[in-house]
């Protein structure tokens, strides 16, 4: 009761604070631009071009959502800490630990509910322009909104995960922004503007610099460990076939052998390769587990462990 104290005040802070209401409201206006926008395959039409289009602005929105996860959290508690309000919150009778899941509820319900109202505006802009809202609403495909949607939310939370345990970790704002600038490019611009494959740098490290065997199944897992990786893999959960991505099969088959093959042999090399079972598309739930839980354990216990002043 008392975590859930702390969180109802720190979601009336937090809704009081610009940079809140400012990134929430770009990410909204950026989700429903793209719906107005996007239009799709140009050869395909009705259902077929919404779930299409749909999914441009899921993967492009990908890029963008960390940013609003992050900036909404990595102040939660190093910026109590900077300020010195943090012993007026432990002192309420508030332990760390209502401290830490109290932030932890609020800043992911601000970033939940976020993310859940742009993807639902933008769903209801785009199926409006395909003509399946509101005459059509038998032909909408609800429970491919939802599932990408619950998915991308999912995935906007690992990143609350994470700022939240940085935040939790270092003392002053400084470091926390450090931190947040950090794990973005860790995460998210290192493979979106990679210099070198992420399996090229593990290879190399592996086999030419430690000298050992070539295992591409270890370098493709150590790249799967990214949320972005997960969610587009993720993604193949819930949305039609014809929409699936095949990242890791594509390198082991070639990106220029499928290119030049036609879309009945493309498929054939595709399910022709057999992945592990920590290469596959469920597999990216673990991955998303992984980071929801370990970021929050380790930042916790540094929290508890922290002299605060």
């Amino acid at each position: 009761m008392k975590a859930l104290t702390v969180a109802k005040k720190d979601f009336k802070d937090t809704r009081r604070t610009k940079t809140t209401w400012i990134t929430g409201f770009l990410l909204l206006f950026l989700g429903s631009m793209m719906a107005y926008v996007f239009d799709g395959d140009m050869y395909l039409i009705g259902v077929r071009q919404f779930e299409q289009a749909f999914l441009d602005i899921v993967q492009i929105m990908a890029i963008l959502i960390p940013i609003v996860a992050i900036v909404a959290t990595y102040l939660a508690i190093a910026g109590e800490r900077e300020r010195g309000s943090i012993a007026f919150l432990l002192s309420l009778p508030n332990t760390r630990r209502h401290v830490f899941i109290g932030k932890l509820v609020s800043r992911s319900l601000t970033v939940g509910l976020s993310v859940l109202l742009t993807f639902l505006v933008a769903a209801a802009i785009l199926g409006a322009r395909k003509d399946l809202l509101p005459f059509g609403v038998s032909d909408f495909p609800t429970g491919y909104v939802l599932g990408t949607t619950a998915l991308v939310v999912v995935y906007a939370l690992t990143f609350v995960a994470v700022s939240l345990a940085l935040s939790a970790a270092v003392a002053t704002r400084s470091r926390a922004i450090a931190g947040a600038i950090g794990t973005y490019f860790a995460l998210i611009v290192f493979y979106v503007f990679p210099l070198a494959s992420v399996t090229d740098i593990v290879r190399w490290f592996h086999h030419d610099l430690l000298g050992m065997s070539a295992n591409q199944d270890l370098y493709q897992f150590v790249e799967y460990t990214s949320p972005l990786i997960a969610l587009r893999k993720g993604l193949n959960l819930v949305v039609p076939s014809r929409l699936e991505s095949h990242p890791f099969k594509s390198e082991r088959v070639g990106h220029e052998t499928l290119r030049m093959a036609g879309t009945e042999q493309r498929q054939a090399l595709l399910e022709g390769v057999d992945l592990p079972m920590y290469l596959q598309d469920e597999f990216a739930l673990v991955v998303f587990a992984f980071w929801l839980g370990v970021p929050l354990a380790v930042g916790y216990w540094r929290f508890e462990q922290a002299e605060l002043r």
